[in-house]
């Protein structure tokens, strides 16, 4: 059965061979542009093939544009990226590493090589975690898939990672595009001043966090959000480390009587984040939230039920999000969409391992311990 489903112009995706699937599919039919950008672009396998559909497309004529992170990608280059700028595509790596100097040449930021390796090193924290494809300035694919063979299911040689992903069609693709040119452009000040002043809608279809105010609104959106729901708060996220104002929201709607639901992952692509989301698990039992640890694979999707509202996209709940990473979600808006959300979110639970609180507070001193120091890490994680 395809695990994904068509819904008008919203088609939601849970499993990476139906999503790449999809992409590959639409990268091969691009007739003008095509804007790429990931926090990991893997050379694997499936890197390969995307990177190939996107040569044939800039052969044929299409304007092909990637941009991937210097922490998540750092290894960008050799001869495929190359075939591909030969063949006229442009390729950027979002704040390299300072001392990659190799990648300097696709960094944006020109200024003397001093003061650029300051500048990189100042920005080392500043990430671009957004997964992006923007094709013919009329599709959109976001959500928490990188490339990589990791999201694929194990007949496709991948880790059949759980991720969630949406891809619109005929929706205001303005926004998006503005923050890839952005990031892609690296603005001057006077552009950022003209941006700052720009209108944000309260619900938007597309939430981006590409400023420090849009950051500010939008996690006081979804706080209020979160302190007006009346039946439940479901949430999917792989790394859980809230501020003490999120925390306090969900133990407050637990205590209300609302269907607090949090499902983590039990083992995570960053081996520590599990015990840096587990140091909440108690504060959050006593409560009266539920709390659920994904066991078949790594969980690395982020999802958001907050009763009719919902959000897949590639924030986490965590100080990174919040504070340092470029992000971006999607404010799912047909009911048949939210529905198929819905489903997925209980069909996970059921091949979930609920946490209680009993059997919690019998965990070993050093894992106390471990939580409490990453726990003092958070503004990093």
């Amino acid at each position: 059965m395809d695990n994904s489903q068509i819904i008008s112009d919203e088609k939601i995706f849970f499993a990476g061979q139906d999503y790449f699937a999809m992409l590959l599919s639409d990268i091969g039919s691009a007739k003008e542009s095509i804007e790429f950008e990931t926090y990991i672009f893997a050379l694997d396998q499936l890197g390969r093939q995307i990177l190939e559909v996107l040569t044939e497309a800039v052969i044929r004529g299409v304007s092909v544009r990637i941009m991937v992170d210097g922490a998540g990608t750092p290894e960008w280059g050799g001869p495929f990226v190359k075939k591909l700028e030969d063949a006229g595509a442009e390729t950027r790596v979002f704040h390299p590493f300072p001392w990659r100097l190799w990648q300097w040449s696709r960094s944006k930021v020109h200024i003397p090589s001093l003061l650029k390796a300051i500048y990189l090193l100042l920005k080392i924290n500043s990430r671009n975690h957004r997964k992006v494809c923007i094709i013919d300035k009329k599709i959109v694919y976001i959500g928490s898939f990188n490339v990589s063979q990791n999201h694929l299911d194990k007949n496709h040689n991948g880790q059949a990672w759980r991720d969630t992903g949406i891809r619109l069609n005929h929706v205001d693709l303005q926004e998006v595009s503005r923050a890839f040119e952005a990031a892609w452009s690296h603005l001057p000040n006077h552009e950022r001043i003209k941006n700052f002043f720009r209108y944000l809608r309260t619900n938007p279809v597309v939430r981006l966090n590409n400023a420090w105010y849009r950051r500010r609104i939008l996690h006081k959106n979804l706080l209020n959000r979160i302190r007006d729901c009346k039946n439940r708060i479901w949430i999917t996220n792989a790394y859980f480390v809230p501020d003490n104002f999120l925390l306090r929201r969900l133990i407050d709607a637990a205590r209300s009587g609302v269907d607090v639901r949090i499902l983590l992952p039990h083992e995570s692509d960053i081996g520590f984040m599990p015990w840096a989301s587990q140091a909440f698990y108690e504060r959050l039992l006593k409560a009266g939230a539920r709390v659920f640890e994904y066991i078949p694979s790594i969980l690395h999707a982020k999802t958001l039920i907050l009763d009719d509202w919902m959000t897949i996209g590639s924030s986490n709940l965590n100080y990174r999000s919040l504070l340092h990473d470029l992000e971006v979600d999607v404010n799912v808006r047909l009911s048949e969409s939210k529905h198929i959300l819905e489903q997925q979110f209980l069909l996970d639970l059921e091949n979930a391992k609920e946490i209680y609180l009993e059997d919690w507070q019998k965990r070993r001193w050093y894992q106390r311990i471990v939580g409490w120091v990453l726990l003092n890490l958070k503004y990093l994680i």
